[in-house]
């Protein structure tokens, strides 16, 4: 903020889950110095006294109302947490994002087998939110294109009676070439059926003339009319309407995302035991239980773009074996599976987004991005946010031999290239009460202005500048000038507009910004010359 406010096109958070654990490194029950440095700082004096979920809450909102902002319009975000701050993370993101821009909350199967310390229930899923900026600019999550031909039909029990003209020259499938059949006639199978209200002549396996039919439509007239010269629009062997579909079909993301994908495991497991049953050759059955063990790996390791409904999402104990591969040693305590977060990031469909992680932890959302960009060419970009002491040692650490490559022997994993930059938040350039914080330095200052300006690339100035030292940049009709001395107050007047050199400038500016401590320049001058004063915000009665 303020430089990707409104940029960001997809966020992946997986906060603290808050369930009181005070051994698990990453915060979980909100006691670490920072946060409650954090807490005191921003909730005040009161958020000592709060109970555990409204410090959780706390520490919760502000940062959504902050993510809130940096979300694009178009853009996405999926939060991951469990049944203890579920209903309050709910009702805040409800809030914060509106209630009407929730897409949904989906279900993660997290592992195949619960804790033994479950007393009363197995637990094995947790949750991810997902919501939007505006649902009415968001284009929704895809699980799925289908680029196969399909057929679809065009009747659909229950709808209205109606009467449709199906246009001559449509094709038919029929087992017979020649048909012809009287007004009133019924074609009836099921709980489908048409009623001829003129006469059906098919020749050569060709309408020869317009046919108006009675049914319960799914298409509008002018759609069968479409489909029909297109070529997509058939009379099956039982002489019903049928359409076929040959360009790609998006379908929406499920909101189950089940921890492997049983059903062709299943399947597969099947058609061994047929092997078998049958006596089949050894060679086939062996290369059926390679072709099993193949999904189990493929299932762990990759993934169909085309469909994320398949081979599953991923589970704890991925998470755990990926960090183990990469560091060699276990790591990090329940780091998500690249796979899961992959895999949401994939339904969003924009190759070229901006993703943001404000809860990096182990930096397996980086993990997912590069993972995505290997897979489909695609040129995400990444941002990563971790507080924690191991943000240089783990998480940035972790994508580091993610993009060079690491694992050994039959585990070796080559990288994924790229690259990133590592930054450590320094000072904040304005103090609590509003004024600059001068312990930034003046370049960063200058730096700062110089962006809120919206002074862009082309027309920044150095402090070097033959105009003056102060100025921030100057183009065809404006100059922009940053007249701040850290150890002494500034006065706009007229000793220091003389001592702009303006006649450096391929022509003299229209207009003046000047920043100073003071203005010894009345109004109507300011006006009459074209100067804008903006005062630095600074305490100087120290002065």
């Amino acid at each position: 903020m303020p430089e990707f406010e409104g940029k960001i096109k997809c966020i992946y958070i997986d906060p603290p889950y808050n369930t009181g654990e005070e051994k698990w490194r990453y915060n979980d029950n909100v006691n670490d110095p920072k946060i409650k440095k954090w807490l005191k700082q921003v909730v005040g004096k009161e958020g000592e006294d709060l109970s555990r979920h409204d410090k959780w809450l706390c520490m919760m909102y502000p940062r959504l109302k902050l993510l809130h902002r940096l979300l694009a319009v178009d853009g996405v975000i999926f939060i991951s947490i469990d049944d203890i701050e579920l209903s309050n993370l709910l009702s805040i993101c409800d809030e914060i994002f509106g209630i009407s821009q929730k897409i949904g909350v989906l279900a993660w199967e997290k592992k195949k087998k619960g804790s033994h310390l479950d007393k009363c229930i197995t637990n094995v899923k947790e949750y991810v939110l997902v919501y939007c900026k505006k649902k009415n600019q968001f284009s929704g999550l895809i699980g799925h294109i289908n680029n196969e031909s399909e057929t679809y039909p065009c009747i659909n029990p229950g709808n209205a009676l109606s009467e449709r003209t199906i246009l001559k020259g449509t094709v038919s499938n029929h087992r017979e070439s020649n048909i012809s059949m009287k007004a009133g006639e019924i074609i009836s199978s099921g709980n489908m059926s048409l009623k001829l209200i003129t006469d059906l002549e098919i020749q050569n396996n060709v309408l020869i003339k317009n046919v108006v039919i009675e049914s319960e439509w799914r298409y509008s007239q002018t759609e069968l009319e479409r489909l029909s010269e297109n070529g997509s629009l058939y009379f099956t062997r039982d002489l019903y309407l049928r359409q076929t579909v040959t360009e790609p079909r998006y379908k929406r993301l499920k909101d189950f995302l089940p921890r492997a994908d049983n059903e062709s495991a299943i399947e597969l497991q099947n058609e061994i035991i047929k092997l078998y049953d049958d006596e089949a050759p050894r060679e086939q059955i062996d290369n059926a239980k390679e072709k099993l063990n193949s999904h189990y790996e493929y299932s762990f390791i990759d993934f169909d773009m085309d469909n994320l409904h398949s081979t599953g999402w991923g589970s704890n104990e991925d998470g755990d074996e990926e960090c183990r591969t990469i560091f060699n040693k276990k790591d990090f305590d329940f780091p998500k599976p690249s796979k899961l977060i992959a895999k949401l990031l994939a339904s969003y469909r924009n190759k070229d987004a901006i993703i943001l992680d404000s809860f990096a932890g182990s930096g397996t959302t980086a993990h997912a991005a590069l993972k995505l960009n290997r897979k489909d060419g695609g040129n995400r970009k990444f941002i990563l946010f971790e507080m924690m002491d191991y943000a240089e040692t783990t998480t940035a650490e972790r994508v580091r031999r993610v993009m060079s490559g690491y694992g050994e022997g039959d585990k070796a994993v080559n990288g994924l290239d790229g690259s990133f930059d590592f930054y450590t938040v320094g000072e904040s350039l304005f103090l609590e009460d509003g004024n600059l914080n001068e312990a930034v330095g003046a370049e960063a200052i200058r730096n700062y202005v110089t962006y809120t300006e919206g002074i862009s690339e082309q027309y920044q100035t150095m402090p070097d500048s033959p105009v003056s030292k102060y100025a921030l940049g100057s183009s065809d009709t404006a100059l922009w000038i940053f007249y701040y001395e850290r150890e002494r107050v500034t006065t706009l007047d007229m000793d220091f507009l003389a001592s702009l050199k303006i006649k450096k400038l391929p022509q003299r500016p229209e207009t003046y910004l000047i920043y100073a401590d003071k203005c010894a320049l009345d109004k109507v001058f300011l006006a009459k010359h074209g100067i804008t004063f903006k005062r630095i915000p600074r305490d100087i009665t120290k002065f």
